[in-house]
C-alpha cells in the first residue's frame, strides 16, 4: 500500500512542492512553514460536545484527517480536514484545529479549563483513531503515547446532518464556514453509529476518503 503520507502532503495540504518560488518572501526561505513540516497524520472521528447527551443515532459524527506538528515536547498542533486529500476531485476543507497536550500538562489545568479537553484513550483502544501508512510497530508505539494525551478541538466549518426517509443520514456542508466555532469531542466507542462502524471497517483496507 502506498504510504498515505505521500498522498496527503500534496492533496490535503494543497501545496505545490515543485514551486518553491511561491514560498519565498523577501529572499527568505519559507520551505519550513508549518504545513510543509507535517510530522504525523491521524485518522479519527469527532462529534460536537454539545451532542454527547443525545442518543448515538442523533449525533453528528465526522471522520477527520489530522495533520500534526510538534510545537514543543508537551504540545502538538493539528490542522483538521474533512478528507485526507487522496480522493481525486475532492477538495479538502480546513474545518478546524486541535491542540494535543500531555497528561502532565492536563493535570495542571484549572477545573474550568479541563472542561474543554477530551481524552484519547477510548478512541485509541477501540481502534477508531489510527495512523494510516505508518509501519505497524511504529503505529503501536505512537498510539500508546497518544492514548495518554488530551485534545482541545474547535471546528469552524460545520455541516448539518440530514436524515433520509430510509433512516440513513448524510452530511451536508455549507458553501462557506459560518457561525461560531464549535467545541468538538472524540466519539466514544459505545456511541459509534452503524455508519461510523461501517467507515471504520472499510478504512482497514482503504484509508482514502
Amino acid at each position: 500500500m502506498k504510504s498515505i503520507l505521500s498522498v496527503v502532503a500534496l492533496g490535503a495540504l494543497c501545496l505545490s512542492l515543485s514551486a518553491p518560488s511561491t514560498l519565498a518572501m523577501d529572499g527568505q526561505d519559507l520551505s519550513k512553514v508549518p504545513p510543509r513540516t507535517v510530522e504525523m497524520y491521524l485518522d479519527g472521528f469527532h462529534n460536537y460536545k454539545s451532542d454527547l447527551k443525545l442518543p448515538a443515532n442523533k449525533q453528528l459524527q465526522l471522520r477527520v484527517g489530522h495533520f500534526c506538528v510538534h510545537n514543543s515536547p508537551t504540545l502538538i498542533q493539528c490542522m483538521l480536514f474533512d478528507t485526507n486529500g487522496s480522493v481525486e476531485g475532492k477538495h479538502p476543507r480546513l474545518v478546524g484545529v486541535e491542540y494535543v497536550i500531555t497528561n502532565e500538562v492536563y493535570q495542571g489545568l484549572s477545573k474550568a479549563e479541563k472542561a474543554y479537553w477530551h481524552p484519547h484513550d477510548g478512541e485509541v483502544s477501540s481502534g477508531m483513531l489510527i495512523l494510516p501508512g505508518m509501519p505497524k510497530e511504529d503505529q503501536e508505539k505512537t498510539l500508546k503515547f497518544v492514548s495518554t494525551t488530551w485534545g482541545k478541538t474547535w471546528h469552524s466549518w460545520n455541516p448539518e446532518r440530514k436524515l433520509e426517509k430510509d433512516g440513513s443520514s448524510k452530511v451536508v456542508w455549507p458553501e462557506l464556514p459560518s457561525g461560531p466555532a464549535q467545541l468538538m469531542w472524540s466519539v466514544r466507542p459505545e456511541d459509534a453509529t452503524d455508519e461510523t462502524k461501517k467507515i471504520v471497517k472499510e478504512r482497514a483496507t482503504n484509508p482514502a476518503f
